[in-house]
């Protein structure tokens, strides 16, 4: 990995959901700075609450998982769906380097009920990374 701080392996988020490791070469690529940044809060909202427990990180990830099979769309989804806009408000917050949400959207796919869209612009801490307010998406599968 790179020295640079919060440096990390280059994740590569595929169409179908699967997640592979940025490839030069024969060497791997690193991310530091926003995208890096962009890339953890991505990882926090896959990963289950208390997945990294067995490596000292019990408090990391998100309640996402807690809602997969619940109706999202609909007037009997709407419970829901704030719950989960909740859950990835706090996972968000949990990121030393957000200084605040700015905006945060999260509505189910038109297309496809297992699947929301979360969009958010975040706010850095200033003291731990330069640059003004940015947006990132993910799409959830919660099907």
């Amino acid at each position: 990995m790179s020295a640079k701080p919060h440096a990390d392996l280059l994740l590569e988020f595929r169409d179908d959901g699967l997640v592979d490791l940025g490839l030069a070469g024969a060497g791997l690529l690193t991310t530091d700075g926003r995208d890096n940044l962009v890339q953890a809060l991505k990882m926090r909202l896959l990963t289950a609450r208390g997945e990294l427990s067995r490596l000292a990180h019990p408090r990391y990830g998100s309640r996402v998982h807690e809602l997969i099979g619940e109706l999202m769309g609909g007037p009997l989804g709407r419970a829901n769906l704030e719950l989960l806009r909740r859950y990835v408000r706090a996972a968000i917050l949990a990121d030393p380097r957000v200084a605040k949400i700015v905006t945060l959207e999260v509505a189910p796919l038109r297309d496809d009920p297992n699947a929301v869209n979360v969009y958010a612009i975040v706010e850095p801490d200033p003291r731990k990374l330069e640059g003004p307010a940015f947006e990132f998406g993910v799409i959830l599968d919660v099907g």
